[in-house]
């Protein structure tokens, strides 16, 4: 009589929304050779981590969830806009900032208009080598103390409950490894923050060191002044802007790059339509390109414009546009 012995497999700890989504995306079609590009993470590594049994991954499975995160966030950036992320002037420059304050270790703001790009250049920090950046991306319905704690607790591998009498000892525990990685802790939209929040990452900075960057528009700068000790941390400021003179124009690389992803088939009107959203990115902003451009795509479906310009359709958009903002 033969006897059967099932081996145990032996499994370790894992993030499981960012173990979850990579899974969701294999069960939708994507091969798991895109997401070894996308996340640079090493294919064995990758097959140990979404193994159906669980976590088979033995080593540090954080720094490669920093990493599959980094990609996710980047990829649902992108699905977003219907346009790939690309380095631009306002990236490079927040990029500039990130090096500044990790070298300092301080707490910096970058400050610039709404649409230029800011978020674009937080997310490909992500992917910049020698930052440890974590990126939070504020909005009215995150920007309170308990979603900062929750994201920094994930980010840096921190498991539990984060409510009732273990949460002092969590938080001691975020203080110790944040203190002992020093990772860049990047906050996008940070004038959507709330006091609560803004006071918890000042008393981190307090305990750890660890550099900060604020990235938001003159709206943050309004709001640290009211505190006293906000402005003093956040006294270094980077201002953010796009060149553009009879030398240089920063606006053109990321206009053509935008017009390129939304409507590759313009034929000989490129130049025309590229002048004219340039001008458009020059006095508003590169959202309002995306939004004209992809507004455009949807007008040109239509049968009974299937004759007029791309220039014309460029026109009748902004009338769309300018009508839908009235409405509301």
């Amino acid at each position: 009589m033969s006897e059967t012995s099932t081996a145990v497999v032996k499994t370790y700890p894992f993030d499981a929304e960012i173990r979850g989504r990579l899974l969701a995306l294999m069960e939708s079609g994507i091969k798991q050779a895109e997401i070894v590009r996308g996340s640079r993470v090493q294919s064995a590594v990758v097959s140990q981590y979404l193994n159906k049994a669980g976590n088979l991954y033995p080593g540090d499975t954080e720094r490669f969830e920093r990493a599959f995160k980094s990609w996710l966030n980047r990829r649902e950036l992108e699905l977003l806009a219907g346009i790939p992320t690309i380095s631009t002037s306002i990236s490079e420059q927040i990029v500039s900032a990130a090096k500044m304050v990790m070298r300092c270790g301080i707490m910096g703001k970058g400050i610039g208009k709404a649409g230029i790009g800011k978020t674009r250049g937080a997310t490909l920090l992500q992917t910049v080598e020698g930052l440890n950046a974590i990126v939070i991306f504020a909005s009215k319905e995150t920007g309170y103390k308990e979603f900062i704690f929750r994201e920094l607790c994930r980010e840096m591998g921190i498991r539990g409950p984060q409510k009732g009498p273990k949460r002092r000892p969590m938080y001691v525990e975020l203080e110790k490894r944040i203190r002992e990685a020093k990772p860049l802790i990047v906050v996008d939209q940070a004038h959507m923050l709330g006091k609560s929040a803004i006071d918890f990452l000042v008393e981190l900075w307090n305990a750890t060191r660890a550099a900060q960057l604020f990235l938001g528009t003159r709206k943050l700068v309004e709001k640290l002044e009211r505190d006293e000790q906000w402005a003093s941390r956040l006294d270094f400021t980077f201002e953010l802007n796009v060149a553009v003179d009879g030398d240089t124009n920063e606006v053109r690389p990321l206009v053509e790059h935008q017009i390129k992803s939304r409507l590759p088939e313009l034929n000989g009107e490129f130049k025309q339509v590229a002048s004219l959203c340039e001008k458009l990115a020059t006095h508003g902003s590169f959202r309002r390109v995306e939004m004209r451009l992809a507004t455009m795509l949807y007008l040109s479906e239509s049968p009974r414009n299937k004759d007029r310009s791309w220039a014309e359709l460029f026109d009748m958009a902004g009338e769309f546009l300018n009508a839908a903002e009235s409405e509301e």
